[in-house]
């Protein structure tokens, strides 16, 4: 009987799981193995999880699916784990809450004895501070850590080797960004911590309590994450530790604005209709705290604020969200249902 390994990698968009899962493939491949990788992706551009389903195997005839036993589970941002405890997104709660023995691997500055984990475990957590590490040397924010990770993957499973990884990751990246990207895999390795756990309490949500192979399939009838039971609560906290927010006064352009353009989420836009200075308004639900909306904005009216000050001393977000004003954008296609949400909710 052919033996299979299980790998679940998951992130935001835009953090690089795809490339790592194509690594994985090629080094596993090189070794002989068979391998299938299934990535599902979310529907927004930078603000939905990926799934990155990968088995390898040692017979060919992989079935191109969800991992039903994954044996390793690598989380790229670490309030994926807060999502799957919260079961505010069912493929995320599913793909992290069916590792029940083996390695969970955390991007996290945290020691792995202050990791939260959301359902029970029996093995191995590991963390290191991978956003950390590719920030400072490739220079991106929010910087893409699946080679990164994949550093540290090679010390904690030893399934493949460093060396092997860095010949991959310069096929992958000719030239300087791959040789940065082979230092932060490098460092990685050196850097990563582990404790062996073992977590008596399972505090899975009842329906991956109920959930058998059979009926998974029913997780695939969603065609939109933003349209799961429950999925904005917390969503875009996610990537999310700052907003920007908009000095009216400095508010200057009158025709396009080049931030509400640039938004990589389409979240931020001009509000002009019945206020006393025009301003820029952001979707609550979905902005990402990306920062590029402030970067360009021509007027330098905007500021990215930390979002727990704002908690503090605007909790409700007045000026800052898009719900004071939804009647006014409701024309918009992409705020047509919040309008009809809100009109109804009245009713």
């Amino acid at each position: 009987m052919a033996e299979v390994k299980e790998l679940n990698l998951l992130c935001m968009s835009g953090q690089g799981s795809v490339q790592a899962g194509e690594a994985l493939a090629k080094l596993h491949a090189d070794q002989g193995a068979f391998v299938s990788v299934n990535v599902y992706p979310g529907t927004r551009a930078r603000s939905a999880p990926v799934i990155n389903y990968i088995k390898v195997s040692d017979a060919p005839g992989l079935a191109s699916c969800a991992n039903y036993h994954p044996t390793e589970v690598v989380v790229f941002q670490e309030e994926l784990l807060l999502t799957a405890r919260e079961n505010t997104h069912e493929l995320v709660a599913d793909a992290i809450g069916r590792l029940r023995q083996g390695v969970l691997l955390v991007n996290s500055p945290k020691p792995p004895e202050e990791i939260d984990l959301p359902y029970a475990l029996d093995g191995v957590v590991a963390t290191v501070d991978a956003t950390g590490i590719a920030q400072r040397l490739l220079g991106r924010n929010p910087p893409p850590v699946g080679l990164t990770l994949l550093g540290a993957y090679c010390r904690v499973t030893d399934s493949i080797g460093l060396e092997e990884l860095a010949e991959v990751i310069r096929e992958q990246f000719p030239g300087n960004v791959g040789e940065r990207n082979v230092q932060a895999a490098r460092e990685a390795y050196e850097q990563v911590q582990v404790t062996g756990v073992r977590f008596e309490s399972d505090n899975r949500p009842a329906h991956l309590q109920r959930a058998t192979v059979e009926s998974l399939p029913q997780y695939y009838q969603f065609d939109r994450y933003d349209e799961l039971p429950g999925y904005r609560r917390g969503s875009p906290w996610v990537w999310r530790d700052k907003i920007p927010v908009c000095e009216d006064a400095s508010c200057i352009c009158v025709g396009s604005c080049i931030s509400e353009i640039v938004c990589p989420d389409g979240t931020g836009f001009i509000v002009r209709q019945d206020l006393p200075q025009q301003g820029y308004r952001i979707d609550l639900d979905y902005c990402r705290g990306c920062g590029l909306c402030a970067q360009v904005c021509v007027g330098s009216a905007l500021t990215m604020v930390d979002e727990d000050q704002v908690r503090k001393t605007n909790p409700q977000y007045q000026q800052i969200t898009v719900e004071p004003h939804i009647r006014e954008v409701a024309s918009r296609p992409r705020f047509r249902q919040s309008a009809e949400s809100a009109e109804q909710s009245e009713g």
